[in-house]
């Protein structure tokens, strides 16, 4: 198992942001690549499982926000992977937009471009995962929706904070209007295992957690904009 299992074929790399390991006859997926720029904590948990990197088929960004994939360009690099997020995070993955932060930050946490050598659509297939579009954290966020499964992989469109599902804080979202909004297009998703990109994965509840923060949303979120 490489990181720590979480479910049959799942490993979870935790951190600031999680990063996840998903391995199937159709080969090993990295969902998203961390905020370090060397993907250290990737990198030694594949060496920790004595599994050499090049085994890694395809990396999968939830969008292009640097704590996300600033360890792609490495992991790439070293693994000859595919390179997949949707098209219109692609550009700012790429280093041909630059990144919505600070030009201090940009200095200093700025990710090094990385080709994509996928760019995504709603409803396009990468092995046994969907790409659910849920734009409003950026513009291309999405999560990876394992049908037969039941996973979703959730990127920042829902995260966990204290035993409840929630959003990112608001100063973060580039549409925070829409990424409320997009908490509707997961309530037609059968949800069992929630892997969200902060906070610990969710087994129970999913449903009822979902409905209650959208129930919440407007005003928790929303009215602090009023």
């Amino acid at each position: 198992m490489i990181g720590e299992r979480v479910d049959e074929g799942i490993g979870r790399i935790p951190g600031f942001v999680n990063a996840y390991v998903f391995e199937d006859p159709s080969g090993i997926y990295v969902v998203d690549t961390t905020i370090s720029r060397s993907a250290r904590p990737v990198r030694k948990a594949f060496d920790k499982a004595s599994t050499p990197l090049s085994k890694i088929g395809t990396i999968l960004l939830t969008h292009q926000h640097v704590d996300h994939v600033r360890g792609a360009a490495r992991l790439k690099e070293e693994s000859r992977a595919v390179v997949a997020c949707h098209s219109a995070d692609a550009d700012v993955v790429e280093g041909k937009t630059p990144p919505r932060m600070s030009v201090l930050l940009r200095l200093f946490f700025r990710p090094p471009p990385v080709a994509v050598s996928r760019r995504l659509s709603d409803g396009d297939q990468v092995g046994p995962f969907r790409v659910v579009h849920l734009p409003g954290h950026t513009a291309g966020a999405v999560a990876f929706y394992h049908p037969e499964r039941r996973i979703l992989f959730s990127g920042d469109t829902v995260v966990e904070r204290k035993g409840q599902l929630t959003l990112p804080a608001a100063n973060f979202a580039a549409d925070l209007p829409q990424a409320v909004q997009s908490l509707q297009l997961l309530k037609k998703l059968p949800v069992e295992l929630l892997l969200p990109g902060h906070g610990v994965p969710v087994r129970k509840g999913f449903t009822e957690q979902l409905d209650a923060l959208i129930a919440r949303a407007p005003s928790e979120f929303l009215g602090a904009r009023r």
